[in-house]
């Protein structure tokens, strides 16, 4: 995959302009590709709490203001800068409570 072929995949999955994906500079992961495909595809980010990584709803007008961690019960704001492309294999990492 090229990476004007990644911005337009990424652009059309999310509904957000070509040039808001080329300005965040999305990039393609070195290494086995895992064989996955476009809609294999999810935008991400990582909750400032546990760390995990947190699926962004996306519908037609781009991803809602808030991420929620479902792990920590709680939702946050994010900026454009700290959202990435995860694929199936990316779970979140799970909040460890003192007893």
């Amino acid at each position: 995959m090229t990476q004007s072929q990644l911005d337009r995949t990424v652009a059309r999955r999310t509904g957000e302009p070509l040039d808001v994906i080329r300005r965040l500079g999305f990039q393609a992961r070195s290494g086995r590709p895992d064989d996955l495909e476009a809609e294999d595809l999810h935008l991400a980010v990582d909750c400032p709490f546990c760390g995990g990584g947190v699926a962004l709803p996306v519908g037609p007008g781009g991803p809602r203001p808030l991420a929620e961690c479902g792990g920590c019960d709680v939702e946050f704001a994010f900026a454009a800068a700290d959202v990435y492309a995860a694929g199936p294999g990316r779970r979140p990492h799970r909040r460890i409570h003192a007893a």
